[in-house]
């Protein structure tokens, strides 16, 4: 078939004829659908604009257009953010929400019936376009659209809910699909938590729950996910969800969700396992909730061995908040073995990148390139074995034993940033460990790729590997002289000048690693290129985390011999030296005398008062000049 059929289509668009119009748009909708090529051709040939007008047509007159125009859109978008973004330019959101809309005099489910197939194409198209994250929100939080939509999901998931065991008639399967298509319309408009509070105030909360009873999977996963959004971060909102019956039961939505945990369906699992996560992570249980240990990260665990859909994917990031921030999780996971399977799954990823041809094809089918799912897996693990190590030595020998040390290093030289990043989130971790398997990372030769990242392209990935390198360098010589050898002394002050305030943190941190336990040869190579007067200055930074840091690299100088406090005192100045210690011990002495409440900068100030009692220790017990030097001054 020639070009000219389809720009004959086109043209039939603006047909008086309603039959031409229809046909035309049937012939569309079959050549686009599943059709990459030919959606590019017709976004060419302007129909996304022609389809826009056909839905601001009144239904009476153009229902059957509309469902059509609807559809097409739908198919347009599905897939490429590049084709939501024309979709979203062309102004097909408003319309499309705007059919929504159901007639008033009627009971609500009359008024269902009387468009479903309209709804069940609108709602199919908000899904696509949304499931782009930049597709602008506005609308949809408009008095009327969202009351329009909370309309519809409700009388639905009741109708559902209602039905008990799903019916295979054409009613129902399309109530489903309606029901399904909006609550995922849900799960990708809850950002911020200003949507999220807007949402629940709107009433999604009770439709989502009953429709976790409606029998239909898609419509069950659906509202599980936008249950999961709904709570993430958002603790009011998670007690809400945890209490929360269905119309037709006195079952808690937690037991519901721990019925899905335990189906047959993985996807199923891991939407419930993510959904318990989040609430898990709000802290609206009472503890312990044992569940979450016995049920939901063993689900999680096996899940990382199940190659369906993009499964594997997503796991390791539930697993990852899961487990984060805590030491009793991070204990379970271990004794879960979560480590170990983690491990496993990165090495399966590990591959030359781009292996178009590799015959295990992980990854949803028609949804990126092989090689660019693996990578995302690969990333994922990462990500997790970073978070399922940080606090608990045990856990690192886990992964070193499991054998993550030689793709960690790949990793680092990955092309995709975003796999570089998380493989120096995960060297961080590990690097965490006492010496010897600190030890194990430098022999795997983590250092270099480490080193050579301090220059890459991506901000963020320098200020990661910048981390990795302060854990590194603490209290291990051979890493100090690499360091130091591979001119990254010079690279760490061009950090603690930086405007990036992540960046400029790690870059004194990393100065402040090196001059931990440092001879005085390492200390005035450090000092040469930092100077004694940028010093002065990281110690009154507005950062008070920077300052701290700044206070420990002069503890750090001082401690030693008379030489290494002759140098401080001489380069920093006596006189300066007293007023630092003076100033730092002074806001420390005043903790909780201002109105400040906030426990952080409480901690940050009793670390700077210790790190400047440390500095008082070394100078009085180093010599006489820094005991006289401290004696003079009656604050101090």
């Amino acid at each position: 078939m020639t070009t000219s059929k389809y720009q004959e289509s086109i043209k039939d668009l603006a047909s008086n004829d309603d039959a031409k119009r229809l046909k035309a748009l049937r012939f569309i909708k079959n050549s686009v659908i599943g059709n990459k090529t030919k959606k590019d051709l017709y976004i060419k040939l302007g129909v996304v604009q022609k389809l826009v007008e056909y839905l601001s047509l009144p239904d009476a007159t153009s229902y059957l257009l509309k469902i059509q125009a609807a559809t097409v859109l739908g198919s347009i978008a599905y897939g490429k953010d590049e084709n939501v973004n024309v979709v979203v330019s062309c102004g097909a959101i408003t319309p499309l929400l705007d059919s929504l809309s159901l007639r008033r005099n009627v009971p609500v489910i009359d008024a269902i019936r009387e468009k479903r197939k309209l709804l069940e194409a609108a709602t199919r198209a908000l899904k696509s376009v949304f499931t782009c994250p930049r597709t602008p929100k506005d609308d949809i939080f408009t008095e009327k659209h969202i009351a329009d939509l909370v309309a519809l999901l409700d009388a639905t998931s009741t109708y559902l809910c209602q039905q008990g065991l799903p019916s295979a008639t054409s009613e129902s399967l399309s109530f489903g699909m309606i029901a399904e298509f909006s609550a995922a319309l849900i799960a990708k408009c809850c950002d911020t938590q200003e949507q999220q509070m807007q949402l629940a105030s709107a009433g999604v909360i009770p439709p989502l729950v009953n429709l976790l009873h409606s029998g239909h999977v898609k419509a069950q996963e659906a509202a599980l996910d936008a249950l999961a959004t709904l709570c993430r971060e958002n603790s009011e909102l998670g007690e809400i969800v945890i209490h929360a019956k269905p119309i037709d039961s006195n079952q808690l939505t937690t037991a519901t969700m721990l019925d899905f945990v335990r189906d047959k369906c993985p996807n199923m699992r891991l939407i419930a396992a993510t959904c318990l996560t989040n609430l898990y992570r709000t802290g609206v249980f009472i503890e312990p909730f044992n569940e979450i240990i016995l049920v939901v990260l063993p689900a999680l665990v096996k899940l990382l061995k199940d190659p369906s859909g993009d499964v594997q994917e997503r796991a390791p990031l539930v697993l990852a908040d899961l487990v984060k921030d805590s030491e009793d999780m991070q204990k379970a996971a271990f004794d879960a073995d979560a480590i170990s399977r983690l491990a496993e799954l990165l090495a399966s990823v590990s591959t030359k990148e781009n292996d178009e041809d590799s015959d295990e094809k992980i990854g949803v089918p028609g949804v990126g390139s092989v090689a660019k799912r693996r990578e995302k897996i690969r990333e994922n693990s990462l990500i997790a074995i970073a978070a399922a190590t940080l606090l608990k030595e045990e856990c690192r020998s886990q992964a070193i034993n499991s054998k993550v040390l030689p793709n960690v290093v790949s990793a680092l030289q990955s092309k995709y940033p975003h796999v570089r990043l998380a493989a120096c989130q995960c060297a961080k971790s590990l690097s965490r460990s006492v010496s010897n398997l600190r030890t194990s990372l430098v022999d795997a030769g983590v250092a270099t790729p480490l080193l050579k990242l301090l220059h890459d392209e991506s901000i963020v990935v320098q200020a990661a590997a910048c981390g990795a390198l302060c854990n590194l360098t603490l209290d291990f010589s051979p890493m100090k002289k690499s360091v130091i050898d591979a001119g990254a002394i010079d690279r760490f002050v061009e950090y603690s000048r930086s405007n990036d305030s992540k960046l400029q943190l790690n870059g004194v941190w990393a100065l402040n690693s090196l001059l931990y336990k440092a001879d005085l040869s390492a200390k005035k190579a450090v000092m040469k290129s930092l100077t004694y007067d940028a010093l002065i200055e990281l110690l009154h930074e507005p950062n008070p985390a920077i300052q701290e840091q700044a206070l420990e690299i002069v503890r750090n100088l001082v401690c030693g011999q008379q030489e290494d406090i002759e140098d401080v005192i001489d380069g920093i100045g006596k006189d300066d030296l007293l007023d630092v210690l003076e100033s730092k011990l002074q806001v420390t002495s005043n903790m909780g005398l201002e109105g400040d409440d906030s426990t952080t900068m409480t901690s940050v100030c009793y670390m700077q008062g210790c790190t400047c009692m440390c500095v008082s220790f070394f100078l009085i017990h180093g010599l006489d000049t820094g005991a006289c030097t401290v004696h003079c001054n009656k604050h101090v």
